[in-house]
Parts: structure tokens; C-alpha cells; sequence
């Protein structure tokens, strides 16, 4: 899907929960309005989700191919933005693929998972594998800062319950769509993160279950041109409850490299 025009596009690689529910263009409808608050108005965004029907075998590298030729064909080099399990992608093309990356956001998200990041999804497939929907969906309990709207979320799982069948994908697309973007061990060995050329700002909250605060400071360590903002008290639905906030943040990260943007490219630098 795209929204806005101009120079320079960006590129939003969502979150595993795009494979979670059955696509409807009312919900591609409120992705991208709650896309559109957080990334400037003045350039062409391109929202990216996942295969609908992930076939056997799928896996992030997969998806990275994918991504890589729709921006060499059709796009174009341009900023990629991944939130949350979208960061993997964000980041593996990156460093896989630096001609197609000019700038690279990493939204409430990191190289791996924190240790509760990485409970929760297990156990999320194996409540996906159980045809379990509703402990599945029980797992994203307490994401939001505010009380009111956990109760809020709470009670709209609950008034759902007897129809979650009909509004989520089959368990087989599920699992593999989780295990595609999670069922890799990232953190073991985050060197390939070197290779990221791109000069990349990465955004969290400190209280976020799934990315940590020691997982964010890893993947902005390991990337040679990263900064990372966090923000005190903030959990994984830092995009909804602080958009303004987020939106300021990257608007200044991009604006401050208007020049690279305009000139190409970031390039290696020349041996010695």
C-alpha cells in the first residue's frame, strides 16, 4: 500500500502481527493512518506486509529477497522503516542489501529478542499450534503504558473470543509466519549488524517486554553509524500511545540527513 508523495521514500516493513489476523483493507485502512502519524508528510510512503500464505520453508531471508527486488525493480533506493518484527527484515536488508537502504529506523525493535520477548513468542506458537486463539492473543496482555487502554484491549479480546476463528489466519500460517521472523536465533551472533551501512536511528521504550533496553543497546553498538532514543517508561505500543513524540523524533533523524539523502547512497569507506 501507498500513502503521500514526494522524494525520498520511505518503506514500512510492519510487525508479525500483519500475518496474525486475516487481511481486510479495513485493517490495511488503519495500518496506514496509524503509519501516516509517525513519518513525515511530504514523501512517498510505501507499506509493506507479508505473504498471506507463507509456504513451507518460509523464512526471513525469504522475505529479504522479496523486499530487496520490489525496491531495486519498482521503488528504488529509499529510508526502510521496520517496527517491531519488522526490524529484523529491516535489518538483515540493510546489511544483505546496502544499495537499496539510504537510511534505516528501527521502531520498537532490535536484532533479537529480550528473554521475556523471546517466552512470550514461544509461547504464542504454541497456543498457535493449539488452535488456542484466545490464550495466543492473551499474550500481547499489558503491552500499553496506560491501564485504561490494557482494560480496553482486554475487553475487546473478550468480546471477540466466540468469533476468533473468522477473524484470525489458520494456525499453519501463523506458526510459519512467526517462526520466519522469530524462529532464528539473532542474538547468538549479531557481527553481520557491521555490515549495515546506512546511517540508522533506532526507537524504544524502556519497559518494552519484547526489546529490552540491553537488546536495543546491543543492535545500536553493533551498526557503525546508530543512535538510539529511548523513552523512560514506554512499552512495545510506544507508536500509539506517544505518535507525536515518535513522529518528532524521526522527522529530526531524517531531516538531519536531508544531504545524504539527496546525494545517494551512505558508501563503504576506502581501504587504507
Amino acid at each position: 500500500m501507498k500513502t503521500g508523495s514526494g522524494a525520498n521514500p520511505i518503506v514500512v516493513i510492519n510487525g508479525g502481527q500483519a500475518f496474525v489476523r486475516r487481511p481486510t483493507m479495513a485493517r490495511a485502512h488503519r495500518d496506514a493512518k496509524r503509519i501516516a502519524r509517525l513519518v513525515p508528510r511530504d514523501r512517498a510512503v510505501y507499506i509493506l506486509g507479508y505473504e498471506p500464505s507463507p509456504p513451507p520453508g518460509y523464512s526471513i531471508a525469504g522475505i529479504v529477497e522479496d523486499i530487496s527486488r520490489i525496491l531495486r525493480d519498482e521503488i528504488g533506493p529509499a529510508t526502510v522503516m521496520g517496527i517491531s518484527f519488522g526490524g529484523f527484515v529491516a535489518a538483515r536488508l540493510a546489511a544483505e542489501h546496502p544499495e537499496t537502504v539510504k537510511t534505516l529506523i528501527l521502531l520498537v525493535s532490535a536484532h533479537r529478542f529480550s528473554p521475556e520477548g523471546r517466552r512470550r513468542i514461544d509461547r504464542q506458537i504454541e497456543y498457535a499450534w493449539q488452535g488456542d486463539f484466545e490464550r495466543f492473543l492473551n499474550e500481547f496482555g499489558l503491552v500499553f503504558r496506560r491501564p485504561w487502554l490494557n482494560w480496553l484491549l482486554r475487553l475487546r479480546f473478550r468480546k471477540e473470543r466466540h468469533r476468533l476463528h473468522e477473524t484470525m489466519n489458520d494456525p499453519a500460517t501463523i506458526i510459519r509466519g512467526l517462526n520466519a521472523v522469530a524462529g532464528e536465533n539473532f542474538g547468538s551472533d549479531p557481527s553481520w549488524l557491521a555490515r549495515i551501512l546506512a546511517p540508522t536511528l533506532i526507537v524504544g521504550g524502556t519497559r518494552d517486554p519484547f526489546f529490552d533496553i540491553d537488546a536495543m543497546q546491543e543492535t545500536a553498538r553493533a551498526i557503525p553509524s546508530a543512535q538510539l532514543k529511548l523513552f523512560e517508561n514506554e512499552t512495545h505500543m510506544l507508536p500509539v500511545e506517544r505518535s507525536g513524540s515518535v513522529a518528532r523524533t524521526i522527522r529530526s533523524f531524517l531531516d538531519a540527513r536531508s544531504p545524504e539523502l539527496n546525494g545517494g547512497l551512505p558508501q563503504a569507506a576506502a581501504p587504507p
